[in-house]
């Protein structure tokens, strides 16, 4: 009990107003941070004037603290006459001596903490009652590299980074269009990560904007970490399956999807962007579809579709042939299935299953290979169980490259976390497979139609356009229209 008054005595006085007194407040912000060793202070003289100079050196660097803040301030100023020791003077200080750099002022000692944990000094002075927080940052960030896990032949190469700062320069720097817009929002009573909501406000449906407001504003958690995170918060899908935001890594993909009048959530610590709503087609539009022929980019769309049709239903339908359907199969290529399968020690079904989950085994160990070894470690791998395998006759030739040919389909699909829902319909349909024969492959089909058609995002839905129809916009859904001159006849 003791404990808990204690905290919401100190709850209250954070939001309390800010006393003229820099020694009072200096002191709240001391009790505040502890015996932290990131918290520096340190007594500051302009004029006649007298305050004190609080930053993190963690997130606000010495040396840029020095260069932007400390000389401006003393420079002429320490053995004249000037005084701020009123919020006017203090502002006229400010414009005089800091005009360019980003300010704000906090009229409590929660907002004077929220500025201080964003990596602003604070400059408390005698007789002012706002603390005024100066933007410094100056810590050091990991440079713009090349895209790892969306990567193009032709096209940029460059990827979102963890600060956030540096993503929304990266947009910015491709829509130069004044009605870009970026609203911030905090999310996490711990964390208290940044948030940004990206859109173009001559573009974007005013619903869908207010949509994603609302859900960013209403997030209640503990921490954000990352992008994913306020994924799985704000989807509020029916879904456990598939994606209704598309992250990216590319900032070129976040600019189209923006001028497409979507809408981008931009997490501070994240190299993912979330942009929305996304459809079922947009998780098969690839970067690279953009800078190649028209031609070749719709072909390497209905190559994934084709690819995403045999990574679903290949194993499920291998089974249920060989189980309830044999008559299907042509005489010759029946019986070198039946010559292969009579050997093995295990039913079709157990050997399919088996074979399926060390794939998928192997797939994840190449996720956790270190990048000295690449993808060598987990290719070998399969190359050596399948063979090994093959020729111990534990399975047959034919079933190791159903196997092998449904992983390798589902490697075309270009964003991982629809990827990831394919793996795992999979299983769903194979157990039908192996159970109804056909007849439970057309039952899963029918409950995956149902549930996509009454799936939406954002409330869009998500079969947009085939479901409902919308004829216009199959140009750069399947189909990818070549770029016309507006301005030609």
């Amino acid at each position: 009990m003791n404990v808990s008054w204690k905290v919401k005595k100190q709850e209250s006085s954070m939001t309390m107003p800010l006393q003229k007194d820099a020694s009072h407040t200096l002191q709240q912000l001391c009790e505040l941070f502890g015996n932290s060793s990131d918290f520096h202070s340190s007594p500051i003289q302009i004029g006649v004037s007298h305050g004190f100079l609080c930053a993190l050196t963690t997130m606000a660097e010495a040396q840029t603290l020095v260069e932007k803040l400390l000389e401006p301030l003393t420079a002429g100023s320490a053995a004249s006459a000037l005084s701020v020791g009123t919020l006017q003077q203090l502002e006229q200080f400010r414009q005089e001596k800091l005009g360019l750099l980003i300010f704000a002022y906090a009229k409590n000692v929660q907002e004077a903490t929220d500025q201080l944990l964003n990596g602003d000094a604070l400059l408390i002075m005698d007789g002012v009652e706002q603390v005024l927080c100066v933007r410094i940052g100056g810590i050091p960030s990991r440079s713009i590299e090349a895209p790892k896990n969306q990567k193009v032949i032709r096209g940029t190469q460059e990827s979102f980074t963890e600060s956030l700062d540096t993503n929304i320069s990266l947009i910015r720097r491709r829509i130069r269009n004044p009605l870009l817009r970026f609203e911030s929002f905090t999310a996490g009573e711990e964390t208290k990560t940044c948030i940004s909501l990206a859109y173009l406000a001559n573009a974007a449906d005013e619903s869908i904007v207010n949509e994603f407001r609302s859900r960013l504003t209403k997030m209640r958690v503990k921490a954000i970490y990352d992008s994913a995170n306020v994924e799985e918060i704000i989807s509020q899908n029916r879904s456990w399956f598939f994606p209704t935001l598309l992250s990216s890594e590319r900032p070129d993909t976040a600019a189209s999807e923006l001028v497409e009048g979507k809408c981008a959530v931009i997490v501070d610590g994240s190299p993912f962007v979330l942009i929305g709503p996304a459809v079922y087609g947009n998780f098969f539009q690839s970067a690279g579809d953009y800078y190649v022929m028209p031609v070749l980019a719709v072909f390497m769309r209905l190559l994934r579709h084709a690819s995403l049709i045999l990574s679903l239903f290949l194993p499920a339908l291998y089974i249920s042939v060989i189980y309830y359907h044999s008559e299907m199969v042509p005489t010759l290529l029946l019986y070198s299935i039946s010559g292969q399968e009579q050997g093995s020690p295990f039913t079709t079904g157990v050997a399919l299953l088996v074979m399926t989950l060390l794939f998928e085994l192997l797939r994840e160990a190449g996720t956790r290979v270190p990048s000295v070894l690449g993808q060598a470690v987990p290719i070998a791998g399969a190359i050596v169980l399948g063979q090994a395998a093959v020729e111990a006759g534990i399975v047959s030739s034919i079933l190791l490259i159903v196997v092998a040919a449904t992983e390798l389909c589902g490697l075309v699909v270009p964003h991982y976390d629809f990827s990831s829902t394919v793996r795992l319909i999979r299983f769903g349909l194979l157990f039908l497979g192996a159970v109804l024969g056909v007849y439970g492959i057309f039952i899963g089909i029918a409950l995956l139609v149902i549930h996509l058609v009454s799936l939406q995002s954002f409330g869009v839905p998500y079969l947009t356009p085939v479901a409902p129809m919308r004829p216009r916009a199959h140009q750069d859904m399947v189909f990818r229209a070549p770029l016309k001159n507006e301005d030609a006849p």
